[in-house]
């Protein structure tokens, strides 16, 4: 099985920053796989418990749905570049005249923070709210207006603020900071994700995206520990989803999921030991998203000394290896995210990007979404 370097730069929100303009290198991608020192696992077990107020049904009626582009063809969008005018609409601007009809809008980023003043009762007790978009109906009202798709990602997994306010639902032995893990089998954390995704359908988003749909990379007894299976693991991470499918459809959106990029790769049946199978994920979501950024493979991947410096290559080989593995089920199902980022030593620019592009036009796949954590991205390009 090809070799890939899981564990990327930094897993905080980037846009996290007073400063949204920033450049924040160290922080590349959606799903980000770094651990900074996760103490042992001092036990526990990872039995699901019951919601505090039991599992609710779809709330209101479905509204009238509206129609997803096709091709995607998207951008990430941090919750503080989107709440600053300044910054947000000329970049919309240019994204519109490159070909851009998606935006993936931050809605709880790694940070734990909600990226607007949101009304559950337990958003506000944990203290996640945090007012990066100062109006989010008006924003996604605005985007619609400018022909925008707006998906609004939604960390699951990884979140320090109900880590800290209600450990009895987490993975025992982090620290507490921002790198916290949930406990993917506990249904009170589904249905407070759930429950921030339909805040966000209310105020008019088209599309949820969950991202770090997964067990943290580090291992940790009675959960993805050597004493656990493969089953054991995929089974919560799909069972969630199965349940969010269940609630949010009936309201009208489009549900996704981010997965690791190996997870298209590796051996059947070969979970990372994180609860990714990349096959049976795509069953159950309307389209999955596997992080393919070259930079993000260790050398040799593929057969290639460094796929970083070999854009078309890595994401040719890694895509392929998706339609493979998930024969018989529509191609429209994979939306990858690529790289607009540089990292490692290779400067990444409008020929890398296009690279990639042109490595999934050429296996039939035309829906992508580009990732850089400064919201820059590089402007010399065309996608229509």
């Amino acid at each position: 099985m090809p070799v890939g370097n899981i564990t990327g730069p930094g897993g905080q929100d980037p846009g996290g920053t007073t400063d949204p303009g920033a450049d924040d290198p160290g922080t590349a991608a959606p799903g980000g796989a770094t651990d900074p020192g996760a103490s042992a696992d001092p036990g526990g077990s990872g039995n699901a418990q019951a919601p505090e107020n039991g599992p609710q049904p779809g709330d209101g009626p479905a509204r009238p749905a509206r129609e997803m582009p096709d091709p995607v063809r998207g951008l990430h969008l941090s919750g503080w570049y989107a709440g600053s005018p300044d910054l947000v609409w000329p970049l919309l601007d240019w994204a519109k005249e490159a070909g851009i009809n998606t935006i993936v809008l931050d809605l709880k980023a790694e940070d734990g923070y909600l990226s607007w003043e949101s009304d559950l009762p337990l958003a506000q007790e944990i203290g996640a709210n945090m007012r990066k978009i100062a109006d989010l109906p008006a924003f996604v009202a605005e985007a619609h207006e400018r022909g925008f798709w707006v998906a609004g990602r939604i960390v699951v997994m990884n979140d320090q603020w109900l880590y800290k306010a209600r450990p009895e639902w987490a993975i025992p032995g982090f620290d507490g900071g921002a790198y916290s893990f949930m406990d993917p089998a506990n249904e009170n954390v589904w249905k407070y994700n759930v429950d921030v995704a339909k805040e966000a359908i209310a105020a008019g988003v088209d599309e949820i995206q969950f991202d770090y749909i997964r067990y943290s990379e580090h291992l940790r007894e009675g959960y993805n520990g050597k004493d656990t299976t493969a089953e054991q693991r995929t089974k919560p991470i799909n069972d969630f989803l199965r349940y969010a499918m269940a609630e949010l459809k009936p309201l009208g959106v489009v549900v996704g999921a981010d997965v690791f990029g190996l997870t298209t790769s590796v051996a059947e049946g070969d979970d990372m030991e994180i609860g990714q199978d990349y096959r049976q994920i795509a069953e159950i979501v309307d389209y999955i998203a596997p992080m393919v950024y070259p930079s993000h493979y260790a050398p040799y991947t593929y057969g290639l000394d460094n796929p970083n410096a070999h854009p078309y290559e890595t994401v040719y080989n890694s895509m392929k290896k998706a339609l493979e593995r998930t024969e018989g089920l529509p191609i429209e199902k994979h939306r990858p995210w690529i790289q607009d980022f540089s990292l490692g030593g290779i400067t990444y620019g409008a020929a890398e990007v296009m690279a990639q592009v042109q490595a999934l036009k050429d296996l039939g796949i035309e829906s992508f979404m580009l990732w850089d954590p400064s919201n820059k991205y590089s402007r010399d390009v065309s996608f229509n």
